[in-house]
C-alpha cells in the first residue's frame, strides 16, 4: 500500500511538473517577445518642417492621370477596414505591373524619396520626417515577432510606401473612397497612406497584409477570416493601435455571441453587411487567430498556414498542424469557446 501511495505521488509530481514547464514556455515566449518589442512613439501627424528657403519652392503635386508616376494602385487594390460607418473588406490580390518588388525606381513627380533599412518612402512635397522613419522601422521590428517566418525576404528587401500629405491628395491620386485610410499592393509590396493620427495602426494593418498575405501569393489564397484576423491581431498587439470597437465586440463573444466557425470561414466579402455584424466578424476573426497562435508553438500556426497555401482543406490543415483533438473545425470552435468562457469566469471572479 505504501508503494502504491508513493507511485501516485510520483505520477502527480510528474504531471504537475510537465504542466508547469508548458506554462513557463508559453508565458516565457510572450515575455521574451515583449522585451524585444520596440517602443512605438505617439504619432500626431504634425507637418514636417519645410526645407530651407534656398532650396526653392516645393514641387507641384502629381497630376492624378499620369500613368508614368508609378503611384496609382491597380483597380484590385486593397485597404484596411473603414474607420467610420461601415467596414468592408476589399479584394486582396493585387496585379500592379509598374515595377517588380524591390525594384529601384525614381521618385515620382511631386514626391521626395527617402530610404531606410527596410523601406523606400516617397513622401509628397517634402522628405519623410525622422519621426515617420522611426515609426515604420519600429513597426517592422515588432511585426517581425509574428510574421518573420512568412516573409523572410523582409530582412533584406525594402517595402515601398507612398505617404500623402492629406486624405484629399491621397484620394485624388489613388481613387480610394472617403472611408479609406490606406491601401496596399501585396504583390508589389507597396503601401499608400496619408498623414493622420491613425497612421501607426493603418501602416501596421497594411504591412501585415504584405508580410502575411504575400506568403500565399504562389499558392491558394488565405481565407478572408485568416487574413483580416491576422492583420487586426498585429495592429492591436504589435502596432499598439486597437480599433475603438474591438473591446465591445470581444465582450459580446465572451457572452456567447458570434458566428459558427463554418459560417465565419465561408465569408469572402462583408460588403453590404450592417456595421454591428461586420465588426463582430472582425473581432471573432481576430480572437480565433490569436487563439491559434497562442495555444501551441508558433510553428503549428505556420504549418497550418502552409497547408492552406498548398491547397489542403481547412480541417485537414488544422489536424496536420495541431494534432488531436483538432480533427474538425468544430473542435477548434469548442476549444476557443472554452477559453472565452474561462476569461469570462475570471472576470466575474475579479469583480
Amino acid at each position: 500500500m505504501d508503494v502504491l501511495l508513493r507511485l501516485r505521488v510520483l505520477i502527480w509530481v510528474l504531471v504537475i511538473g510537465l504542466w508547469a514547464v508548458m506554462v513557463y514556455q508559453y508565458l516565457g515566449e510572450d515575455e521574451a517577445e515583449l522585451a524585444k518589442m520596440q517602443r512605438i512613439a505617439p504619432y500626431d501627424a504634425a507637418p514636417p518642417s519645410p526645407p530651407e528657403a534656398a532650396a526653392g519652392p516645393p514641387p507641384a503635386a502629381p497630376p492624378p492621370s499620369d500613368p508614368t508616376l508609378n503611384v496609382l494602385p491597380s483597380s484590385e487594390h486593397s485597404g484596411p477596414a473603414p474607420r467610420g460607418r461601415a467596414i468592408t473588406a476589399a479584394p486582396r490580390r493585387i496585379q500592379d505591373h509598374a515595377a517588380a518588388p524591390g525594384a529601384d525606381v525614381p521618385a515620382p513627380q511631386g514626391f521626395v524619396r527617402s530610404d531606410s533599412r527596410h523601406f523606400t518612402v516617397f513622401a509628397e512635397q517634402y522628405p519623410a520626417s525622422e519621426r515617420f522613419i522611426e515609426l515604420i522601422e519600429s513597426l517592422h521590428s515588432n511585426l517581425m515577432l509574428d510574421l518573420a517566418p512568412f516573409s523572410p525576404w523582409a530582412s533584406n528587401e525594402r517595402t515601398t510606401i507612398f505617404l500623402f500629405k492629406n486624405q484629399d491628395t491621397y484620394r485624388r491620386v489613388t481613387g480610394r473612397p472617403a472611408w479609406s485610410g490606406g491601401a496596399s499592393s501585396v504583390g508589389k509590396r507597396k503601401l499608400y497612406v496619408y498623414e493622420s493620427e491613425e497612421l501607426p495602426g493603418i501602416v501596421a494593418h497594411e504591412l501585415t497584409h504584405i508580410y502575411f498575405d504575400g506568403f500565399f501569393l504562389k499558392g491558394v489564397p488565405d481565407p478572408l477570416w485568416l487574413s483580416e484576423g491576422m492583420a487586426t491581431l498585429v495592429q492591436v498587439e504589435r502596432g499598439l493601435s486597437a480599433p475603438n470597437w474591438l473591446r465591445e465586440n470581444l465582450e459580446r463573444l465572451e457572452a456567447g455571441e458570434g458566428f459558427s466557425i463554418e459560417k465565419l470561414a465561408a465569408v469572402s466579402s462583408t460588403a453590404g453587411w450592417p456595421d454591428a455584424k461586420v465588426r463582430l466578424w472582425y473581432a471573432q476573426s481576430y480572437s480565433l487567430v490569436r487563439f491559434l497562435i497562442r495555444t501551441q508553438y508558433r510553428s503549428s500556426f505556420y504549418k497550418f498556414s502552409a497547408h492552406l497555401r498548398d491547397g489542403r482543406p481547412a480541417p485537414e490543415a488544422l489536424y496536420r498542424a495541431y494534432g488531436a483533438p483538432y480533427t474538425r473545425l468544430i473542435a477548434l470552435e469548442h476549444a476557443w469557446r472554452y477559453e472565452l468562457s474561462r476569461a469570462q469566469t475570471a472576470k466575474l471572479d475579479a469583480q
